[in-house]
């Protein structure tokens, strides 16, 4: 995606609402441009130009090293995604090592490497490597290009320079500096000199080995446009915290943080959000248009990738246009929260006079959890609200009174609030006298 839209803003712009009004008027992209920009390129992309292979710099102090530490391992950590190792080797044709060199580019995690003129250098994160990265995503893949050009002027949706460029179109790309030039600069981006090393089985070239070196360090205060951030305020001082996968939390969850800027200093929780609502508040998008949110990532623990997710969440343009459906489902997501809390303190009732009956000793906080795990009571109340979220969505748009009454019921015995779509299940429930 960061590469496609780069070629596409290099060609295309958009410069005014007006021109990108064109270009979603359109029913396909005029190629008569693109094939000029790529015949006036087109060594840039050889992947193996003697000269400036694409997206590649030689670093004569590294040794190369099996390709499969390009995506699938890091350092010592162990391989995802394969069960090569160093030993055997991973051999690629073109096609499969252009795809792992982008990848490397947007994705390869920090880590220590290798010994560079007698001192061990440290590599920073690649700039998609970490948090959760959105993308507006349309009904085909020409939508959803188009959807993602953002204009580009002043600071938006990076400072700009008139030095902006992709990588390719720059003399010199791994020129040291630790911020980009501008948009086009930070789509194209590598913190990291990669060189594929081609070799032949006879027929075809293909890849076996790479060398990967130390490039310009992007600086970690770089706020990404495709990244989520959430104001956080300790001692004073507010800083936008990055919205990062979570192994036990699915992402609807913080839907609330995609579309609302919690504080005056906060950075925009999410620009392509922002860009959107510009589309949707100049009414150049068909009122039903389905659009979408697609939101994807890693999650990494230093070196070591724990898992990649792509989660898709409805977007509906009527809930762009107007603050209280923001609020409505921030009022809905908080309530949620406070149950999943009572029902935290109702387990760990239950599993302490469980292990304890009749008793009124302490337990051990790790054998409540054991326990309270086995039940996956916890998981069976977030399953059954994710179900009913997306409707929620849909429903608060047409009639937001009923949407939230059907959200939430009365206990008859209290104040409380229980979703109505776990009544159901209220039959199967454990229950347990704490008095």
């Amino acid at each position: 995606m960061p590469l496609a839209l780069a070629v596409l803003h290099r060609v295309f712009g958009p410069a005014s609402l007006a021109e990108w009004k064109a270009l979603w008027d359109a029913r396909a992209f005029d190629m008569a441009p693109i094939d000029a920009y790529f015949a006036l390129r087109h060594e840039r992309f050889d992947l193996f130009h003697p000269e400036r292979p694409f997206y590649q710099a030689l670093d004569e102090r590294v040794k190369p090293k099996s390709l499969i530490h390009l995506v699938h391992s890091k350092g010592n950590t162990g391989t995802l995604f394969t069960h090569e190792t160093d030993e055997d080797g991973m051999e690629a044709t073109p096609a499969e090592a252009a795809r792992l060199l982008i990848t490397s580019r947007l994705f390869r995690t920090c880590g220590t490497g290798p010994f560079i003129d007698g001192k061990r250098v440290q590599f920073r994160d690649s700039p998609f490597t970490r948090g959760v990265i959105c993308w507006a995503q349309g009904s085909t893949l020409y939508d959803t290009l188009r959807l993602n050009l953002m204009l580009r002027a002043g600071e938006h949706p990076l400072p700009n320079s008139d030095k902006d460029a992709p990588a390719w179109e720059m003399d010199d790309p791994f020129a040291v500096r630790s911020r980009p030039l501008g948009y086009l600069d930070y789509l194209t981006w590598s913190n990291n000199r990669i060189q594929l090393i081609p070799c032949s089985n006879g027929v075809s070239p293909t890849v076996r080995e790479a060398t990967v070196g130390f490039a310009q360090q992007l600086d970690e205060k770089v706020k990404s446009p495709q990244k989520c951030y959430i104001a956080n305020e300790k001692h004073g001082n507010v800083t936008g915290d990055r919205l990062d996968f979570n192994e036990q939390k699915a992402l609807w969850r913080d839907y609330r943080s995609f579309l609302l800027q919690t504080h005056k200093e906060d950075y925009p929780p999410s620009v392509i959000v922002a860009w959107l609502s510009t589309l949707v508040q100049f009414r150049l998008l068909p009122r039903d248009y389905p659009l979408r949110l697609m939101a994807t990532g890693m999650l990494a623990n230093k070196a070591a990738v724990i898992f990649y997710r792509e989660e898709i969440l409805p977007l509906p343009l009527e809930i762009l246009r107007d603050a209280e459906h923001i609020a409505d489902i921030g009022d809905a997501l908080k309530q949620a929260e406070d149950i999943a809390g009572a029902l935290d303190k109702a387990l760990n009732t239950l599993a302490r006079h469980i292990l304890l009956p009749g008793a009124s000793g302490k337990t051990s906080k790790i054998d409540r959890e054991g326990l309270i795990q086995n039940w996956r009571a916890r998981e069976r109340y977030w399953s059954e609200l994710e179900s009913s979220f997306r409707p929620f969505l849909n429903d608060l748009i047409s009639d937001s009174d009923k949407a939230l009454s059907d959200w939430t019921i009365r206990r008859q015995d209290g104040p409380a609030a229980v979703p109505r779509h776990l009544k159901a299940a209220s039959s199967q429930s454990v229950t347990c006298d704490a008095r």
